[in-house]
């Protein structure tokens, strides 16, 4: 992916955070694939920044729709795996915020939240992830 132009090499950070919503290597790549084609087919969207949030909502929202499970292969991305173990929006939120690929503000235009909601959100799953334990790579 390095080999991407510079306004979609967010493609990388989009694979990591489709991971953390689904737990596995198969269904993220899936997810991926399909949030980019919905994204490239648009026309409208003629800003990187339009297009990179747009591409986030899309993994949020089909994130939601996907069973949570993580599979004992995974556990190569033991981090990764924990945060997939966080509950929504925190989850998302965590994720994203770590990614550094928005602002606050548009991370809690990703989760459909305020942005004075933000930080309780973010504190709720820093709390939740500190009591998971996560095997060392």
């Amino acid at each position: 992916m390095t080999n991407l132009p510079k306004e979609w090499r967010f493609l990388r950070s989009g694979w990591i955070y489709a991971f953390v919503l689904t737990g596995r290597e198969a269904a993220a790549t899936e997810m991926v694939s399909r949030a980019l084609h919905g994204v490239a087919a648009r026309n409208d969207l003629v800003s990187s920044r339009r297009r990179r949030r747009l591409f986030f909502a899309i993994l949020f929202r089909e994130g939601q729709k996907i069973a949570r499970q993580a599979e004992p292969a995974e556990e190569k991305f033991s981090t990764l795996t924990g945060l997939h173990r966080i509950h929504e929006p925190g989850r998302s939120a965590l994720a994203l915020l770590h990614l550094r690929l928005f602002d606050p503000d548009q991370i809690a235009v990703i989760i459909g939240k305020t942005e004075k909601e933000l930080p309780a959100i973010l504190a709720a799953a820093r709390e939740e992830f500190s009591k998971i334990e996560t095997p060392l790579a």
